[in-house]
Order: structure tokens, then sequence, then C-alpha cells
């Protein structure tokens, strides 16, 4: 009986005889791998990109607030948290495998070059070896090309090899320096603060008792001092939150803000009101000096002067006097004020005329008279508060109202106000009124028709608490005459208290008297008032006239240029503090410090520059991966064992076991081929012919011819070999 299956098996056996052979096969799933390292690292840099410039699980970092000042309620970061920290993960362990997998990928195509050539003798053993050294990743390489040795050496698939891996040396030392990470604050509750003044809603009612802004800017300048904290003075592009009136006059561009200084929004761009009055001080002659001040209605001035005796009947009794003069020239006594939230600016100015003979111990600058010219210049508007956008650092005046864009919500910021109230029609006018001063008595002129002026500007008003009706060189003389007079009444002589020159009574807080140092020509007492020993009260003595004492008081204002700028800088801050504070709070402010995560921050230009080297590494990689697994191959990669074959394939005769140090200088390398090829059957069989892999001459290897191979990759025949023997060819 003659079996198929037989006579199929017995041709076999006399086809092969003992002998092993295979056919050559491609290679997929190295790229499926490639591709799958490759999307990893894809995945990372596109979550770090993104996360650079906004979070993946919503539209912005910035919150996004609805009319209503409220927050989307799906409103969670902790996706975009997991999603960075898997990706610096995942780039962490790239970074690492980066230069090993690109090595792997050209050695696992250079097979496929090797044997992949035009013919026998493009390639020489020397590039071959090269190949199999990896010696793209040996930095002697340079060394040989620079030498003019590339020729020798070098060979197309060197070259990409080495393209490959400078991109990949790159990729993650530029990404590290594009990409860097930091803490961004989150979204977590807007929390309404309170209400503050709003510079749009200035109300014609605001001062209804009229005066009353004079009456406690002189209650402030009694109080005030320099050292102790304002929080409520800012400065402009700092970060100073414990400042005083000290160095006032040194600061940057100092302001009055109703929030105290280092109020921080978070992740909310909120506007306040901001007020800043600035001082100068000239001293000027009398072709400078305004004239004729007293004679306008409009203008505001007010006059006091006084002769008094020292030593009343003694033997060195002589008369001294003082005077001084101020006065603001005006064509208005209405408000500089104007109802709005843009930007607004006005100057006043304002005359003094002090002349104070030399008094004792002193040579007072004031003993020959001298004329100042003050001027007070008042910038307003709204500014950004400090958040997390503008590194916490509060921003410049706006030119105009920043706060339009938020009516609705939006990124970022909040409404602030119901309602804005800025209406043309309704602006604060500077209007002209007739005014009269009154004279009280001989030596004093008072300006009564400015105590009526509503919204006063900062230097009229600082002028009026000064000069003005109630002002301390209006009341002093008739204060301290019936405090005498009622402390004698008193009888309080009969050793109930010691009279000793030590023991004085605290009489008045003169206006801004402890702005002033105790050094040099400044007299300031010890208790920071004007005051009189017990002992002298009742006789005209050096301390206790009361004439004498104004005249101290007048030569610690105003006998040091440098100081007095300072004063009337102070002067204008709480002026400004109380103008505001008297406004209608309609204007609101909210914070919100977030919660902090971890995110990655960069720079549009950076992840350009990073995106391309990457796409310059991952395409070429992709290619030479895909260009490995096209063409089936006669060996898994060019590696040792590949080379033992070479050697092999040559025998001693050519490659003898010598020592060897410098293979630059053996020729056989250049003179043998390294090219895989077809060299032919090593069986004389029609049907299936069994091919031997060689170097050098013959033939391309085939996809579908059998080689020669180890026992450990042998194949049977397949079933279409088997049909073909079965059919004879």
């Amino acid at each position: 009986m003659n079996c198929p299956h037989i006579h199929a098996r017995r041709l076999q056996v006399n086809l092969l005889g003992e002998g092993n052979s295979a056919v050559l096969h491609r290679s997929g799933e190295f790229p499926f791998f490639t591709i799958l390292f490759l999307a990893l690292i894809m995945y990372s840099w596109v979550v770090l990109v993104i996360l650079s410039f906004r979070p993946i699980s919503t539209h912005s970092w910035e919150p996004h607030t609805g009319r209503y000042n409220d927050y989307p309620k799906n409103l969670n970061y902790k996706l975009d948290e997991r999603l960075y920290r898997s990706a610096r993960i995942i780039q962490s362990i790239a970074s690492v495998l980066v230069l090993p997998w690109t090595s792997a990928v050209c050695a696992y195509a250079a097979v496929i070059f090797v044997q992949n050539q035009k013919d026998g003798l493009s390639l020489t053993m020397r590039q071959v070896m090269n190949l199999a050294d990896r010696r793209w990743m040996d930095g002697t390489i340079i060394a040989d090309i620079f030498s003019g040795g590339w020729k020798k050496n070098g060979s197309t698939f060197l070259a990409v090899a080495i393209f490959l891996h400078f991109f990949a040396l790159l990729i993650y030392p530029i990404q590290s320096i594009v990409i860097s990470p930091t803490t961004r604050h989150v979204p977590t509750f807007p929390v309404e603060m309170g209400q503050i003044s709003d510079l749009s809603r200035m109300r014609e009612d605001q001062d209804h008792i009229l005066g009353s802004d004079v009456v406690q800017a002189r209650s402030a300048f009694a109080k005030a001092d320099r050292h102790t904290w304002q929080p409520q003075l800012w400065e402009e592009g700092g970060h100073q939150q414990f400042a005083t009136f000290k160095n006032l006059s040194d600061m940057n561009n100092p302001f009055y803000c109703p929030l105290p200084n280092g109020f921080n929004g978070g992740v909310l761009r909120q506007y306040a009101p901001r007020i800043n009055s600035n001082a100068t001080v000239q001293v000027v002659d009398r072709s400078e000096y305004a004239r004729d001040c007293e004679y306008e209605s409009a203008n505001l001035f007010a006059r006091y002067s006084s002769v008094y005796t020292r030593n009343p009947g003694g033997t060195y009794e002589n008369n001294r006097t003082w005077e001084i003069s101020a006065c603001m020239m005006s064509t208005s006594t209405g408000s500089p004020w104007v109802e709005t939230r843009d930007r607004q600016e006005f100057s006043e100015t304002l005359y003094i005329n002090v002349t104070n003979p030399d008094i004792d111990y002193s040579l007072s600058p004031l003993a020959n008279g001298t004329l100042y010219k003050i001027n007070l210049r008042t910038i307003a508007g709204y500014f950004e508060l400090p958040n997390y956008m503008n590194n916490q650092t509060a921003s410049p005046l706006f030119f105009s109202d920043p706060t339009g864009g938020c009516e609705e919500g939006g990124y970022g910021c909040v409404r602030q106000a119901a309602r804005y109230y800025y209406n043309p029609s309704r602006q604060v006018k500077r209007q002209s009124d007739d005014a009269d001063n009154s004279t009280i008595t001989t030596d004093e002129t008072l300006p009564w028709k400015h105590m009526m002026t509503a919204r006063k500007g900062p230097l009229m008003t600082t002028a009026l608490a000064i000069f003005g009706p109630g002002s301390f060189l209006n009341t002093f003389f008739a204060e301290y005459d019936s405090m005498k007079r009622k402390l004698i009444d008193a009888n309080i002589s009969s050793g109930d208290i010691d009279y000793s020159r030590a023991n004085s009574l605290c009489i008045e807080l003169a206006p801004l008297m402890n702005m002033y140092s105790t050094s040099g020509l400044s007299y300031v007492g010890t208790d920071s008032c004007i005051s009189s020993y017990f002992s002298e009260i009742g006789n005209y003595y050096y301390s206790s006239n009361p004439h004498d004492l104004v005249a101290r008081w007048l030569d610690s204002m105003f006998n040091d240029r440098e100081v007095l700028k300072n004063t009337f800088d102070a002067a204008a801050f709480l002026v400004n503090k109380r103008f505001v504070e008297a406004l209608y709070p309609t204007f609101d402010i909210y914070q919100d410090l977030g919660a902090e995560i971890g995110a990655p921050e960069s720079t549009v230009a950076g992840i350009i520059v990073a995106t391309i080297f990457l796409g310059l590494w991952i395409i070429p990689l992709i290619a030479l991966a895909f260009y490995g697994s096209v063409n089936p191959r006669w060996t898994s990669r060019l590696d040792s064992f590949a080379m033992l074959r070479f050697g092999a394939f040559y025998g001693s005769g050519i490659f003898p076991m010598l020592v060897s140090r410098k293979t630059k200088n053996i020729k056989e390398l250049d003179e043998v081929s390294g090219v895989v090829r077809d060299a032919g059957t090593v069986n004389d069989d029609p049907i299936i012919p069994v091919g031997r892999v060689g170097l050098g001459e013959g033939k391309p290897l085939r996809r579908s011819r059998r080689y020669e191979c180890y026992k450990g990759d042998s194949e049977p025949l397949t079933p279409s070999e088997l049909s073909k023997i079965r059919r004879g060819g």
C-alpha cells in the first residue's frame, strides 16, 4: 500500500538528510513594544504640556464664577493631580530607558540594513563591526569622524543612529528645563470678607453734618505719631506690611487703601480703591508767594498773631511776637473729587507765612520769617489687590474702571458691586461759591466759609484742621486761661501735690506734634503734649506762658522742610482715610485662598522647542522600528554572536587568533565584505533547494527560501512545501 504521508516523509529525509533548515521570518513584536513605549512617553509629555497652561478636568486654573459669585458644583482638581503624578512617574522611568531603548531599536534594524544592500561590496567588515559594537553610543566615534575616518568607519545607518541618540540624550534635560514643578492654588469656595467704600458712589449727603471731616481730621492729627503701625498704608510694588509714618516720604509711592496691607485675594482677582497724596514743600521768596490772598472771598485764608511780654515787670522784660498765616488760592470752594472708578488726579497748593523770632536756646530758621509753598498732588482710582496670579503684589493704578469685565462673573474675578453708580450727570462738580472770611478778633482771621464745603480735598481739610475754626491755634489761649483759673480756684496748694519742677501738667495735644523728633531745633515734651510745670501755672514764666508754648510748637512744626513734607504726607493719608471711610460701603470684597496641588509650569516657547526635539527623536525611531520589521531576517539582532558567525565564514586564514590592540591598522577589515547575502545552495534538489547564508558575493536573501540553520531553529516542512513535493515541483 502506497501511503502519501509515508512517501512525503521519505522525500523529506532524502531531501534534507541530517541537516537543519528554516525559512526566514519577519519580527513584528519589537515595533509593537516600541510604539507602546513611545505612547507612554507621549502621554506623559501631553499631560505635562496641558497642565502647564490649564487643567484637564475644567477650563482654567482660575476659578470661573457665575453671576451670583458661585463656582461650578462639579469643580474637582483631583483628576489633574493624579494625571500629573502619573506623568511624572512615567517621565522618570522613560528618562532612564530612553537611551537603552533607542540603542536596542538601532541594533534591531541594523540586521536588515546589513542584509539589504544593493551589492556585496556596499559595506566593509569594519563598517559592520562598528554597527555591531554600537558605536553610536561610543564617544570615540566622534574622534574618528573629525580625524577624517568617517568614510572608513561610517555608514548611513550609523549616521542615523548617532542622530537618534543625540536627540535621545537631550530630550529629558530639555524637558526638565522648560517644564518645572510648581504649586498651584486651585479654587475651593469664595468667602465674602465684607464691604468697603466705592469711589463711584459719593452721595451729596455724605457729610450731612458739615465740618465733621475737619473735626475728625483734627482728632486724628492729635493722635498721630511716627511709630504706630498703619495697617492701611500700602507701598506700590512692595511687600512691607508693618509701615509707619516715620519713613513715609522714603516709601515707593505710598497710598491709602481701606483694606489692611497684605490682604490676599488668593485665586480671585479683586480690586479696591486707593488714594495717594504726595506733598512737595518749597521755601519761596516774596515774588512767588500768594499776594492779597485775604481779599479774595474764594480763597482760604487764616491768620494768627500774638504779641506777648516776657518776664512782665521784671528786669529782663521784653516783648516778643510770632505770626502765621495760611492761604489756599482757589477759584472754587467746591469739591475736587469726581464720582468715578476711573483714575482721577488733582493738585492743591497751600501757602504758609510763619515768623517766629529767636526763642531761648534756639536759633530758629523762622526768626526772620519763612514762606512755604506746599503742593499736594492727589491721585485716586482702583488697583488689583495681591493674589496668586500677580505674584501677590499690588498692581499699579488702573487708568479706567477695572471691574467692568466681572459684572457677570468670569475667570478669576467676582462681581464686587451690585451696580455701577457712576453717572456723568451726577458727577461732583467743582462749583464756585462766594466766601466771606469772618474775623473773630483782631489777631485772628478764620475761613468759616470753607468749613461748609463738602468732600474737601485732603490739603484743604488739613489746612482747616490746623488753621481753621476750632483748631489748636484758635482755641488754645482761651482753654489755657480757663484751665489756669480753675486750677488756681481749686486751691490744691496745701501740700496735696509736689510743686517741684519735675511735675508738669499736660494741657493740650497740638496737631501732629508727635511727628517730630526731640533732637536739634525741634521741641517736643517728653510727655508728647503741650505741658506746663505746676509751680509756674498762674505766673508768666517761660514754660507757663501760652503764647510761648505756641511759639515752640510753631518752631517744631515749621523749622525743617523735610520733616514738614513727611508731616503733610502723613496728614493727607489720615484725611484720605477718613474721606473713604465716610462713604457708604457698597463694594464687596471676596477671598478664596484655595487649595494647593502640584502642577507643572512652562512657557509656549519652551514647549515648542522641547516638542521639536521630541518629534525629531520619535519619528525616526518609529520609522527605524518598522524598517527592521518589514523584511525577513537571518538573525535576531546584530550582536556578538552574529560577528562570531562572520568570523567563522571567513575562517582563520583571514582573521587568525592573534593579538590586536589597534584595529584601525588591520587592512583586512576594509578589504572583505560585511554584507549578508544568499551564497548558494547546500543541495541539488530542484524542488526545495536549501540555501546558505554568506558574506559578499551572491544574491539578496529571499523570503520564501529555506536556509541552513542551527538545530534549535530548524523547522519542519510547511504544508505548501509538502504539496509541492507531492506534485513533483
